[in-house]
């Protein structure tokens, strides 16, 4: 028997295909067999390259022409065969039972072609559905990502990767509301002559992420403490916002506990809030808790413009460089967010000293403000 076909037959198949063949491995696998097959000079038997002999030849002898074995279809036989082995072993048990009938390498391989072309199409529409709809919600954001990269990763290896800037805008969208502000700093920063890519806009995200779990909730309503912000807890500013970091609203402040009852930020009494106060539209009305009292009441200043200073804040804000000094411009990336959502420019920074009388008795006020 002639030996024109390669015949290895001490190749250890499972130590160079790893992966058992089912629904979802598809092209993996067939990256693993290929490798396999290329490697020992037989990729022919299963992409086509190498046809069959036929069966049979003509002999002539003595001018009498008759038919014989081929012997070269015999040896293409026997490599033909060491082959089918091959594949039949690297299939799990349900996809076997689909091609066990069949007599060549080449029909097994065309086979599985067809069934799991289409089945990665019907997969590709369902990864990238299931990766539009995914959301943060109530989960970790290590879940998150864990999630958004498996979906991306099964997309990939059945070779429809998302592309990178889809990638990014799809994990921001997902998100939610509350990392709006690192979501905007994101996209100001997509249009730069080298943009970030996605696992700098991932390390970007857990940063900020992080530094929203430092701050305890549990601290952001505590009755009995005082300090800068006399009894009203670790709230800075106004609306229910943190302001650490210009431009970032880090938590929404809790709210009182079932039953119990709120103080006022102006008189300082329990049982009202400011906005129900008597005493909110009176300039002239002066609390023993001053501290406080600063967020709603008028200052004027010596030129009698008047300022609305919040005390707990640890940044205000102003229109006009005329009432600071040693204003600067501003060469940072920050911004100013307001009721409606939107974000406004900073331009310059300052500081300036108010000082105004509220009875017999002086204040002198010195605050940061950036003009927007």
């Amino acid at each position: 028997m002639a030996s024109s076909y390669p015949f290895p037959n001490n190749v250890h198949v499972s130590s160079s295909v790893t992966l058992k063949l089912n629904d979802s491995n598809y092209l993996l696998w067939k990256t693993q067999f290929e490798s396999l097959q290329s490697s020992h000079k037989l990729i022919g038997f299963v992409n086509g390259a190498v046809s069959p002999p036929t069966k049979t030849r003509q002999f002539v002898q003595d001018g009498v022409s008759s038919e014989i074995t081929n012997s070269q279809y015999e040896s293409w036989f026997c490599t033909d065969q060491l082959v089918m082995p091959w594949l039949f072993g690297t299939l799990s048990k349900e996809v076997l039972g689909h091609v066990h009938s069949l007599t060549t390498a080449r029909e097994i391989w065309l086979a599985l072609a067809e069934n799991f072309t289409k089945s990665n199409n019907a997969r590709e529409f369902s990864l990238r559905r299931s990766l539009q709809l995914l959301s943060k919600k109530e989960k970790s954001l290590s879940t998150y990502c864990r999630e958004f990269k498996s979906i991306c990763d099964s997309l990939s290896s059945i070779c429809k990767p998302v592309d990178e800037s889809m990638k990014i805008f799809g994990f921001l969208n997902g998100l939610g509301r509350e990392y709006d502000p690192i979501a905007t700093v994101i996209h100001s920063s997509l249009s730069k002559v080298s943009p970030p890519t996605f696992n700098d806009i991932v390390s970007e995200v857990q940063g900020f992420d992080s530094k929203l779990q430092s701050y305890d909730d549990s601290s952001l309503f505590q009755p009995s403490q005082r300090g800068r912000g006399g009894r009203f807890g670790q709230n800075r500013g106004r609306g229910g916002y943190t302001t650490r970091g210009r431009g970032f609203s880090q938590h929404q402040s809790v709210s009182p506990s079932q039953g119990q009852r709120p103080i006022c930020q102006i008189c300082g009494r329990i049982g009202h809030t400011a906005i129900k106060c008597y005493n909110r539209f009176d300039n002239n009305y002066h609390t023993e808790v001053p501290t406080p009292a600063f967020a709603s009441l008028q200052v004027s200043d010596d030129s009698g413009r008047e300022w609305h200073p919040d005390s707990a804040a640890t940044a205000h804000i102003t229109s006009s460089t005329s009432g600071l000094q040693e204003a600067k411009a501003y060469e940072g990336t920050d911004a100013v967010m307001v009721g409606d959502g939107a974000y406004l420019p900073i331009t310059h920074v300052g500081s300036t000293t108010i000082s105004s009388a509220i009875g017999e008795q002086f204040l002198y006020m010195k605050f940061s403000y950036v003009l927007i």
